[in-house]
């Protein structure tokens, strides 16, 4: 009896080791060293759920009611869905966001990112619907991390980091009013 006790006992600890949460941040949030190399590719995310369809107009009272974290000239809608995307690639958890930003004219710009909860995040710019802009063609990358950056002049936001091409630069998020 006292074997078979020693034995389970042993089981239970190999077990309840493998669920072990590390405490150390997850890389895709800190460290951009993680980018691919040179001519090295990335596997994309596996197919996602598509984001809620666009209509036109695409007004920020649809955005909202879409799910998208909403940018109307600074007053912000949705946040809880920008941070629960941080948690959750924080964890390794796959998850995916649309923040739809307005120009001074009132257009939709949107950003689409999909997280794998492995290790890249697809991003998507589209900014189709600006009027006064030139029309990009909905280009995409895979990225493997989202950084905090601090500027004295334009305040706290959220940079896309080791992206495979320049397309990761056309995301920026402040994210003042987080705090």
């Amino acid at each position: 009896m006292t074997k078979w006790l020693l034995t389970l006992a042993a089981v239970m600890v190999l077990l309840s080791g493998c669920g072990e949460k590390s405490d150390r941040p997850s890389d895709n949030t800190t460290n951009p060293s993680t980018a691919p190399a040179p001519g090295e590719s990335v596997t994309p995310p596996a197919k996602p759920e598509p984001f809620p369809a666009v209509s036109e107009p695409y007004h920020a009272e649809q955005a909202a009611a879409n799910g998208d974290v909403v940018n109307v000239h600074g007053k912000l809608y949705n946040l809880d869905k920008w941070k629960l995307f941080l948690a959750n690639l924080d964890v390794g958890v796959p998850d995916q966001v649309r923040i739809t930003q307005y120009t001074d004219e009132g257009d939709p710009i949107f950003y689409e990112l999909v997280y794998d909860g492995a290790e890249v995040i697809r991003y998507t710019y589209d900014n189709s619907r600006d009027k006064f802009g030139k029309d990009e063609g909905r280009p995409s990358t895979i990225c493997r991390g989202i950084e905090l950056e601090e500027d004295k002049e334009r305040g706290s936001y959220y940079l896309l980091t080791g992206c495979e091409n320049d397309t990761g630069t056309s995301f920026s998020f402040a994210s003042e009013q987080l705090e």
